[in-house]
């Protein structure tokens, strides 16, 4: 990548990201709704793993070379800003329907729900079997980029202290994130729970750390004029093909296949990781349009809203007996209508105030 192209990297907002995120919520939406076409769209998760990562890095890295540190209060304080606010309103609204629907019991067991989801430690819950959630059972992925953002940070900072060379920082991270899938391999041919295997920190963090990895390529000038040209001309092909076969596997998958954790999760990661790549490096690709159509680009915008909602509308619906085509057909687009008020009226207003500092 030139330096006009790292430079354009490193500015602006680029709507394809947000258009990725519309296409993962939908794909998440639509598996916890029971659609029988979706059946593998918890694969959104992981895509929103891989930007995280990748995102996280090349706005730290983006800090440290400008500025020759990165300020950890002040990254703390961003994410705390972006996360905190829409997920203690989730959890007052949802204290107060409990206690307005349902029984003492139901009450103090979503309490300690609550408490756990508030101290980002719903994975390990799920993953050990302590207190197993009911209508935060999906704060797991918060839990487990919230852990992800405590550590990386500084792992990051060690890294780019003592490494000179960006090139051996990527690596770095690329084999850390093969020594987790390594580890969730291991655990899984030993026998190991599959809650074990897809709630555990150390078991996903590879999707999170080839973001990662692909954020400290992009950010730090690794890929020359003529490498950039000739990926250019490959992605015309790689990303199509890795967008149809994402497509497939939120047709096809099974999350408790022993094959998800095997091999398909990593694969996976790297298909996304291709489809940011081209974002940046083939201007010209079909999916790069495709992502930046712009009802996938709003969606993506409120997608944390949507995410954070739509797992409880969803449960309080299953609870009165309603089957998942009323789920598709009310919980929908009662989720939409929530998160888009989150979004205008808190979330928007907050992020205004985390760009001012």
């Amino acid at each position: 990548m030139n330096s006009s192209s790292r430079e354009h990297f490193l500015q602006g907002y680029v709507r394809e990201l947000d258009g990725m995120r519309g296409v993962a919520i939908l794909a998440v939406l639509l598996f916890h709704a029971g659609a029988p076409f979706a059946r593998g769209g918890f694969i959104g998760v992981d895509l929103f793993f891989v930007l995280s990562g990748f995102l996280i890095t090349a706005l730290l890295i983006k800090e440290y070379d400008k500025k020759g540190r990165i300020g950890l209060k002040r990254f703390y304080l961003r994410r705390a800003l972006r996360l905190a606010p829409a997920l203690l309103l989730l959890l007052l609204v949802l204290f107060v329907l409990t206690v307005i629907l349902f029984n003492a019991y139901a009450i103090r067991y979503n309490a300690i729900d609550s408490l756990i989801a508030l101290f980002y430690a719903t994975n390990w819950a799920r993953a050990f079997g302590i207190h197993p959630p009911n209508l935060l059972a999906h704060t797991w992925s918060l839990s487990i980029e919230e852990q992800f953002y405590i550590l990386w940070p500084i792992m990051l900072i060690l890294m780019l202290r003592f490494i000179k060379s960006r090139r051996k920082v990527a690596i770095l991270t690329v084999c850390l994130a093969l020594l987790s899938w390594g580890l969730r391999v291991l655990l899984a041919l030993s026998g190991s729970s599959i809650d074990r295997l897809y709630n555990g920190l150390d078991t996903r963090v590879d999707t999170l750390l080839i973001g990662c990895a692909l954020g400290v390529v992009l950010s730090s000038s690794l890929i020359g004029e003529k490498l950039q040209q000739v990926l250019s001309k490959l992605l015309l092909f790689l990303a199509p093909v890795s967008a149809l076969l994402l497509v497939y596997f939120c047709y096809s998958l099974y999350w408790k296949s022993l094959q998800m954790y095997l091999w398909i999760y990593f694969v996976v990661e790297l298909l996304a990781a291709i489809l940011i790549l081209a974002i940046f490096v083939s201007k010209g690709n079909v999916v790069n349009r495709l992502l930046s159509f712009r009802l996938f680009v709003w969606i993506g915008s409120i997608s944390y809203g949507l995410y954070l909602w739509h797992w409880p509308v969803y449960r309080v619906m299953f609870i009165f007996k309603m089957d998942g085509r009323l789920v598709l057909l009310y919980g929908v687009p009662v989720t939409f209508v929530i998160a888009t008020l989150s979004y205008y009226l808190m979330e928007r207003p907050i992020l205004k105030l985390k760009k001012r500092l």
